[in-house]
């Protein structure tokens, strides 16, 4: 009886803590969401510290006009991340950027020159853009991919990369949403993470709060055609059908608060459409799981 009081007592003030961390976490991102303009504002002049340009950590992200203005707030966070990627990687469709660098804005200037590579791509797969290339043309590389809308924590990387240096196989992601097998074709019963996650099969990466890919990805992830007639707007869904697919399990790290969104850049959102009365994401992962058997390998 006494073991038994002590653990429920043990659980109960672990949950407190749990919910203590994720009440501060949400009140102070509040407070950044509201304040990021400004703060952002006197940094957009400073010269950020160039980038190796080595192929050994590579962040690639993409984007699309209505955002490319607000793009350098992103960039800022990447730039000033505590363990620093070698090389990032702006991938960008031609369609959408036809002027190609006449169309980029004066205001991720000092970005390019300290590192930022752009690269345009004769395709254009809108979300899945931020990882076709940059996993294809870095396989001997470690590839993080990230948001166009969010302002990213100076640990985001650093926290990735040690847990890849524990789980070296496996995808590793700062936020995971754990799929719920009594619950199989409803996103919306997933829970997200709260602590780290060995690697397992239920583990969903949610990009949003960066994603790491271990070097040399099954070819089987770029499948374009396959992708967009599946998963169009939903490339966390589309990864990680692959992922099961292919057996590559996914690792999550400890309590990560989420990034803090840029809400001028929020104006056209992915995760509104997938998330809204349409149930997008419902839609895709049953579709996904009727090409790949994925309730099955679950």
């Amino acid at each position: 009886a006494y073991c038994l009081r002590t653990h429920v007592y043990g659980r109960l003030s672990e949950t407190r803590k749990d919910l203590m961390k994720k009440f501060v976490s949400n009140l102070r991102r509040g407070l950044e969401e509201i304040t990021l303009p400004v703060w952002t504002s006197f940094r957009k002049s400073a010269k950020p510290a160039p980038l190796s340009g080595k192929d050994g950590i590579v962040v690639s992200l993409t984007t699309f006009p209505a955002r490319i203005g607000k793009l350098w707030i992103v960039m800022d966070s990447l730039f000033r991340q505590t363990v620093r990627p070698d090389k990032i990687v702006l991938v960008l469709s031609e369609e959408e950027f036809p002027e190609r660098m006449n169309g980029i804005p004066d205001s991720l200037e000092a970005y390019i020159d300290a590192g930022l590579e752009i690269v345009f791509v004769p395709w254009n797969m809108r979300c899945h853009n931020k990882y076709l290339y940059s996993l294809q043309a870095f396989k001997d590389s470690i590839v993080v991919t990230v948001d166009d809308d969010c302002y990213y924590r100076k640990d985001t990387l650093g926290r990735l990369l040690e847990l890849h240096s524990k789980y070296p196989d496996a995808v590793c992601c700062n936020i995971a949403a754990i799929i719920d097998p009594l619950h199989f074709h409803e996103y919306s019963f997933w829970k997200k993470s709260e602590r780290e996650l060995p690697p397992g099969r239920l583990n969903l990466a949610l990009g949003f709060a960066g994603v790491l890919y271990p070097s040399s990805m099954p070819q089987s992830f770029f499948n374009m055609d396959l992708a967009r007639h599946l998963a169009p707007t939903a490339d966390d869904l589309w990864l990680k059908a692959v992922e099961l697919a292919e057996g590559i399990p996914v690792a999550c790290g400890s309590f990560f608060p989420k990034p803090v969104t840029i809400k001028s850049a929020q104006k056209v959102s992915l995760r509104s459409l997938n998330k809204g009365s349409l149930n997008r994401n419902d839609l895709q992962w049953k579709a996904l799981d009727e090409y790949f058997a994925l309730e099955e390998k679950i």
